[in-house]
């Protein structure tokens, strides 16, 4: 009862929504015109308010008077104008495909002097009205894209140029002798300035606040000293929790980053949350911040602040003293010098970069500004050839070893000219500014020390990502779940690392190329087209389609071997057919599955199915014309490195010819074998002929050992000692067991036969002839004979007796 309520209530909506459905179209009325369906509505975008508002920012551009806000603003509704433009453009294109369809409806269009039924040629008068006003838009909204782009590159050109006209204004050189003598006086009395600043601060201060000063140097002090405890008390608590751990011998370099993230806190975040908390008391007390000295001593915490950051960096990337910790592979005396020589140039870097804030933030004169940033310049030169120095050229050590000298000789060499090219890059960049470009110097030297501060990042984060992945797919979760097997989880790490190492080797050059003053905006605006589609010749090509193609692509052969695996194991092994139809139809399941999978991925890629019947109609002409051996390897090509019967690196026999698979081309396939000769085989020949792969699925091989023994021979005793030789050999496997089979009586010696495994098939003839040593040897020692071939001769003399002779020849 309660089935069938459910059923009639069913029924009842049903007939409901039919019947509103019909009301419906009974009110609507439907007629074949030019109306666009719903499906197909443009967005909304006025083509005319767009070519003023373009216009008008050509014209700012152009007058010169935009400021970088201004620009970034321009750029920013370039970017969602030109993507709403090729919205609207993809949606036109669509709805002049639905006009062209109706048009196409209509059958051709009649020739000359016939005539057409007045419906039907009005009807094509209004299509080919409605289809030449949607093409009119379609060429406005491209000739508003290429005015786009037109400002883009007028944007990139004023950015260029006021980049460069500020790095290339001239200076005085510095290497006149008036010039340098004023400028190095100026310089010694700014370092006098900063010497003598809390004595003049002190005196400028009124009574109150120098009682001020007096009353809070103990309750300071105190405070001081309190986080000094607390930070020392901290940095041994990180350590002892979550630093390096002495008891692992071997540690991850997942392991190495996090205990390197807490020694970094330890040593570095933690003072610097002290010097931190300082900053923002002496900024709320206001009297620590009044007047020169308080320039001074807030420039002292913050530059302070960035040497005690970049000392704690140094320290956990090198790890001087704890070896197995080390991010970076170098030895201990090596990691030592450059962690020394980090140390150093990050003191000397922060000193020369406190000088240069505190002459441009109390006003000094440019003179001094210079001398300063020349000064500045010189420091970074000498940390740059220092720190490459130990980086490259401070391992060689001698060794009384000849190849192992050779090999230092050439890595001295290498080590050389890097160091002596770095080192004349940085002397020609520091002497830019002893020429009077100090500001064009000084931005190719914090460039350059930037981006390889940025390198460095990004290999100890790619390889840690690159553990992250390799643990991950190491869980058993994959196995027990989805029956992946180890070697599959490898093929997926390793594509997972060839497909994230590009897209992090494009986010470092922008990174870069950020650094370097390129304008983020416009190259992210080219990366967008290089990733999402750029068009060339008609053809829209997608980097980011092209990488889903192939992996759909590969995702789907990958199922459907793990349906045809499925569709054999619990289907067609428990149907009573032949097992030839069986393998026939497995077969036809992986060839359509293939078809499938590369459809998918040429649609996922962008592709034109329709073009396929223009390729496959060119085919057939060249294979007409005599092209069918070409065509035929070639295809046989495909079938082997998809099929795999053999790949290279196997075993193979073909034709008599035996030897191993160097390379697979398109058209043939090439075998080098034991004499070093190459053996080029068609491909079609490899299908059409039998193949004897002895590694097909693995390198495993039988070995069979012929052995005589002579009649009378205790057979146990020749079996025990068969099986203990090969039982001893370390490249004989233990499962499968070793075997001995009696094989056959002989004329002169009962033939034994030693049967046993190896792991590598390519190894077998060396591993045979090392058990047949073995043999000879323990034969010989065991007293077990193996006999010569023997004939009996009978010769018969005059007087008619018989004697016998018996002759033994080997």
């Amino acid at each position: 009862m309660r089935k069938f309520l459910s059923f009639a209530a069913a029924f009842c909506v049903v007939s409901i929504f039919s019947v509103s459905a019909d009301a419906k179209a009974a009110d609507t009325h439907t007629d074949a015109v030019t109306e666009v369906v719903e499906l197909y509505k443009t967005p909304d975008l006025d083509y005319n308010e767009t070519s003023k508002k373009l216009k008008k920012i050509e014209d700012s551009l152009k007058s010169g008077q935009v400021s970088i806000q201004d620009m970034a603003d321009d750029v920013k509704f370039l970017e969602n104008t030109r993507s709403g433009l090729e919205a609207s453009r993809k949606q036109i294109d669509q709805e002049l495909q639905f006009v062209q369809k109706r048009i196409d409806a209509l059958g051709e269009e009649p020739k000359e002097g016939d005539k057409e039924l007045e419906v039907i040629a009005k009807k094509r008068a209004e299509f080919n009205k409605e289809a030449a006003f949607q093409k009119g838009r379609i060429a406005e909204a491209d000739i508003l894209v290429a005015k786009i782009d037109e400002l883009y590159a007028l944007i990139l050109n004023i950015r260029n140029q006021e980049l460069l006209g500020n790095l290339i204004s001239k200076r005085m050189p510095l290497y006149y002798p008036h010039v340098f003598f004023g400028a190095t006086k100026q310089f010694v009395e700014f370092f006098f300035d900063i010497i003598k600043s809390p004595v003049k601060w002190y005196q400028d201060l009124d009574a109150g606040k120098r009682e001020y000063v007096k009353s809070n140097i103990i309750p300071v002090s105190l405070i001081v000293l309190f986080c000094s405890w607390l930070g020392v008390w901290l940095r041994l608590f990180i350590m002892r929790k979550f630093g390096y751990k002495k008891d692992i011998e071997h540690p991850r370099y997942g392991m190495k980053v996090f205990a390197a993230v807490f020694v970094a806190i330890a040593y570095g975040v933690i003072p610097a949350t002290i010097i931190i908390g300082f900053l923002l008391w002496m900024m709320s007390t206001k009297v620590l911040t009044f007047g020169f000295f308080g320039l001074v001593l807030s420039s002292v915490l913050y530059y302070s602040l960035y040497v005690i950051l970049a000392q704690a960096f140094s320290r956990v990337t090198f790890a001087p003293y704890n070896e197995k910790w080390r991010l970076v592979n170098v030895n201990n005396e090596k990691a030592k010098r450059i962690t020394s020589a980090l140390y150093l140039s990050a003191v000397l870097i922060g000193i020369s970069a406190f000088l240069e804030h505190i002459a441009v933030e109390a006003n000094y004169n440019l003179e001094l500004d210079y001398f300063i940033t020349v000064l500045s310049c010189a420091v970074k030169a000498f940390c740059i050839i220092l720190i490459v120095k130990r980086v490259l050229w401070d391992e060689i050590e001698s060794s009384d070893d000849e190849e192992e000298n050779e090999e230092e000789d050439e890595g001295l060499s290498v080590a050389f000219k890097v160091t002596f090219f770095v080192s004349m890059f940085a002397i020609g960049v520091f002497l830019l500014s002893v020429a009077g470009y100090p500001k064009l110097s000084a931005f190719i030297l914090n460039r350059f020390i930037l981006s390889a501060i940025v390198i460095g990042l990004f290999v100890v984060l790619r390889k840690a990502l690159g553990e992250v992945l390799h643990r991950v797919l190491l869980l058993r979760f994959w196995v027990k779940t989805f029956k992946m097997r180890r070697r599959m989880i490898s093929k997926i790490d390793f594509w997972m690392s060839l497909v994230i190492d590009p897209f992090l080797i494009v986010f470092v050059a922008f990174v870069l190329l950020s650094l370097w003053g390129v304008s983020t905006d416009l190259l992210l605006q080219s990366i967008k087209k290089l990733f999402f589609g750029f068009t060339v010749g008609g053809v829209k090509i997608s980097l980011i389609a092209i990488v889903l193609g192939i992996v759909s692509f590969f995702i789907c052969i990958t199922l459907v071997k793990a349906l045809r695996r499925r569709l054999n194991t619990n289907v067609l092994d428990k149907m009573d057919i032949d097992d030839g139809i069986r393998h026939s139809l497995s077969s036809g399941f992986s060839f359509i599955g293939f078809i499938l999978a590369a459809v998918i991925a040429i649609t996922m890629m962008g592709g034109n199915l329709t073009n396929l019947a223009l390729i496959a109609g060119a085919l057939s002409f060249g294979i007409g014309l005599g092209l069918q051996n070409i065509v035929n390897n070639f295809v046989s090509g495909i079938i082997i490195l998809f099929e795999r019967p053999i790949k290279v690196g196997d075993w193979v026999v073909i034709n008599g010819e035996e030897g191993l698979v160097k390379q697979i081309n398109i058209r043939a396939t090439e075998i080098e074998t034991w004499k070093k000769a190459s053996v080029i085989i068609p491909n079609a020949d490899l299908l059409s002929n039998t193949v004897k792969n002895l590694t097909h699925d693995d390198k495993w091989g039988r070995l069979e050992i012929d052995v005589g023994v002579s009649y009378g021979t205790d057979l146990d005793k020749v079996k025990t000692v068969l099986l203990e030789i090969a039982r001893d050999n370390k490249r004989v496997m233990k499962k499968p067991e070793p075997y001995v089979i009696f094989r056959d009586f002989g004329d002169s010696y009962l033939a034994m036969e030693l049967r046993c495994y190896t792991s590598d098939i390519m190894s077998g003839l060396g591993v045979a002839s090392d058990l047949r040593f073995e043999i000879y040897k323990r034969f010989g020692q065991e007293g077990i004979e193996i006999p010569f071939p023997q004939k009996v001769v009978y010769l018969k003399t005059d007087s008619d007796k018989d004697l016998k002779t018996i002759l033994e020849k080997k």
